[in-house]
C-alpha cells in the first residue's frame, strides 16, 4: 500500500502554497510544514503560506494550536499566513474559538493571493 502524502508545497513567486492532501489535520501535518520552511524563516525570509484546506473535514484542538504557533513563527519575520477553503467542521470551530477572526482566511487561492496583493501584515 502507497502512503499517501499529507500535503504538497509549491512556490508560487513569492507564496508557498501547500495543499492538505488527507481529511483529517493534526499537529503532525503543521510540524512538518513548519519543518520544510524551516530554512526560509531562519534566514529571515518573509513568508507568504497560503494552505489549502479545502479537503480537510476534520480537525482537532491540538491542530488548531498548531496552525497558532506556525501564524506566529512566520509573524516573527513579517510574513503572512492564510487558510483557503476552510469549511464545515473545521470553519465552525474556527469561528467558535473567535480563530476565525485572528487567521485570514479566504475561499480559494486566487482570493488568497489577492488578499496578500491588496492589503499588508
Amino acid at each position: 500500500m502507497v502512503e499517501q502524502q499529507m500535503f504538497s508545497l509549491q512556490r508560487q513567486g513569492d507564496t508557498f502554497v501547500v495543499v492538505v492532501n488527507i481529511s483529517d489535520y493534526s499537529s503532525t501535518v503543521t510540524d512538518a510544514i513548519l519543518a520544510d520552511l524551516r530554512e526560509a524563516l531562519d534566514a529571515g525570509m518573509v513568508v507568504k503560506l497560503a494552505i489549502d484546506m479545502a479537503g480537510v473535514k476534520f480537525m482537532d484542538s491540538v491542530a488548531l494550536g498548531s496552525l497558532v504557533v506556525l501564524l506566529r513563527r512566520i509573524k516573527q519575520v513579517g510574513g503572512r499566513l492564510a487558510l483557503v477553503g476552510v469549511s464545515g467542521h473545521c470553519l465552525k470551530v474556527m469561528q467558535v474559538t473567535g480563530l476565525g477572526k485572528v487567521f485570514e482566511l479566504y475561499p480559494d487561492l486566487p482570493a488568497a493571493n489577492t488578499g496578500f496583493a491588496n492589503t499588508s501584515s
